[in-house]
């Protein structure tokens, strides 16, 4: 038996599983499961490291908050260390975002496997994962183009600890639109968690159809 995981963030790990009996269609779309799966690896391989990316940004700032801009040497250093790893986070960013468009390429694979289907029934659970896995894709565009715009407010809020002319009400009006921004990547994070669920619950019902067409 073959077994897919399927990661999204938040560490939530979501089984995609696929037997295989032949040239059946369960064969063909446990095929291509498994290549979209492992397309996604770069996607897979950014999450340890952009969640460990994101605590250090994270303490850096706190740290950051902490000081005056009296303490100006300080402040300027931890700004610079701050933007290094907003930009380490971004490319990050950047490797998962090609990871998932390559992934979304393999969809028209399953066009073939629909194409094949001899019966009605598992050519529309076919199309139902194939519209599952497109909505994920999607959402998980918007969600990378909110996740660029939080970290270019966050970029410009760095820059204005060190701004002697920024003073702290306008620090902390940028504070709240990264805060209301933060809420607007939140959001998206959940409905690609939900929309990943939905998809492996669709997956396992495609995959029942097609053992029950056996």
């Amino acid at each position: 038996m073959k077994k897919i995981k399927f990661i999204i963030p938040l560490s939530m790990l979501l089984l995609l599983t696929a037997c295989s009996f032949g040239e059946s269609t369960e064969e063909k779309l446990s095929n291509v499961l498994t290549e979209i799966y492992e397309t996604e690896k770069g996607y897979r391989e950014v999450q340890p490291l952009l969640a460990e990316t994101e605590l250090k940004e994270l303490t850096n700032f706190q740290s950051m908050m902490e000081l005056t801009q009296d303490q100006q040497d300080e402040l300027s250093a931890q700004v610079e260390a701050t933007a290094t790893l907003l930009e380490e986070r971004l490319a990050l960013v950047k490797k998962e975002k090609e990871s998932i468009a390559k992934a979304n390429e393999k969809l028209a694979d399953l066009e073939a496997v629909i194409s094949d289907a001899k019966e009605e029934s598992e050519k529309e659970s076919i199309r139902l994962v194939e519209e599952a896995l497109n909505n994920r894709y999607a959402a998980h565009d918007k969600l990378v183009e909110q996740y660029n715009s939080l970290a270019s407010l966050q970029e410009s809020l760095y820059n204005m600890l060190v701004d002697e002319e920024a003073n702290v009400t306008s620090i902390q009006e940028k504070v709240a639109e990264v805060n209301k921004q933060n809420e607007v990547v939140q959001h998206s994070v959940k409905e690609f968690n939900d929309l990943t669920t939905h998809l492996n619950e669709v997956k396992d019902q495609a995959f029942s159809t097609l053992q029950n067409q056996e």
